[in-house]
């Protein structure tokens, strides 16, 4: 962790040395619209400018990072682009715009992917409304689903298309926690054109922590105390012949409770058989530590260290979302991670034979 911290440290000190581009953006509203903001999509689409609309039209003018990524127009209605100094016009009422060829491409870009994210938050909104019976839920489940793989695949495949110039920014920090490790090492590597950009920081990071737990890879040893406050070393269990899972937690992590009776279900079947299982939780404090492992009836070994996500082990395995876990083989080798579900009986079936 204290690496990433580090990193995060440079990160903003080379947002505050970037160099200032001045913006210069002109263009049309419907009437009914009588202000237009600037939103920095990169600050949690916080508003850095705005404008009256005087007879349909406005106009801003300043100065913000090179190569910002901001969006033009109103809460729900807004334009993407990036501050590359070259004037824009934008006609808010088809989100079109005129300005740098790469704007421009990223303009049909994101007024492609606008159809797909306004299904996708159709659903949600409707979902969180409860507009939806449970006889119905399987069928939006699925339509989600769909939807969610459909844009997806397309966005991967304006990254492929664009690995030359910085729209890849645009729709890698969607992609995040989907991309393999190959995938990363692919997308963020220092000679793409956009790998310096501010943006990058979490992809590399994710980079970074899935490179310390490939397949292959040996296991790093680590001590950290059980619940009774006596330290452990994983080379007890990791490296005697057996097959061993890592599984990282909490009890304050709703999927993870969700997935824990699956890995009850899993160490019931193959324990008998040499699986073992090594809990590791990313609680705060002992006692819903202590609790959850007795309510949900894990009988495998139970480590934690209670420092949340600094905790030592965040930083020996790169974890930086849960539930995730390492399957090692009778060596300490890795062989598997993030088995979940269906995923992880079938992985147990094939080691096993049953």
């Amino acid at each position: 962790m204290k690496k990433c911290f580090i990193s995060a440290i440079m990160a903003l000190t080379a947002m505050a040395a970037q160099a200032q581009t001045a913006y210069n953006i002109s263009g049309t509203a419907s009437p009914e619209i009588k202000k237009v903001y600037l939103f920095y999509v990169e600050k949690r689409r916080s508003i850095v400018d705005s404008a009256e609309v005087k007879s349909g039209s406005f106009q801003l003018k300043g100065s913000l990072p090179q190569n910002a990524i901001l969006a033009v127009g109103t809460s729900d209605h807004a334009a993407l682009f990036f501050n590359d100094g070259t004037p824009l016009k934008v006609s808010l009422p088809d989100l079109t715009l005129k300005g740098s060829a790469l704007n421009e491409k990223l303009n049909g870009y994101d007024r492609e992917m606008t159809p797909i994210d306004d299904e996708i938050n159709s659903i949600m909104t409707k979902a969180r409304a409860g507009q939806f019976s449970q006889a119905q839920m399987d069928s939006v489940v699925n339509v989600y689903q769909s939807l969610s793989e459909r844009k997806e695949a397309r966005q991967i495949a304006i990254v492929r298309e664009n690995l030359d110039n910085m729209i890849p920014v645009i729709y890698l920090g969607d992609l995040v926690h989907s991309l393999s490790y190959e995938q990363l090492k692919e997308f963020c590597n220092e000679s793409r054109p956009y790998y310096n950009h501010q943006s990058m920081l979490t992809l590399i990071m994710q980079r970074d922590n899935l490179a310390k737990r490939q397949p292959g890879m040996m296991f790093t040893d680590m001590t950290i105390p059980d619940m009774d406050g006596k330290e452990h070393k994983l080379s007890e269990w990791l490296g005697k012949g057996q097959y061993v899972m890592i599984d990282f937690w909490a009890s304050w992590c709703g999927p993870c409770r969700q997935e824990m009776p699956n890995v009850v279900a899993n160490y019931t079947k193959y324990h008998e058989k040499g699986f073992e299982i090594i809990g590791i939780s990313f609680d705060r404090t002992a006692e819903p530590w202590k609790k959850s492992v007795e309510q949900m009836n894990m009988k495998w070994p139970q480590l934690s260290d209670l420092g949340y996500w600094q905790s030592a082990a965040a930083g020996v395995y790169g974890i930086n979302s849960i539930p995730a876990s390492i399957l090692f083989d009778g060596s300490g080798k890795i062989i598997a991670t993030n088995l979940r579900g269906e995923k992880l009986g079938e992985k147990l079936k094939e080691l096993y034979g049953f």
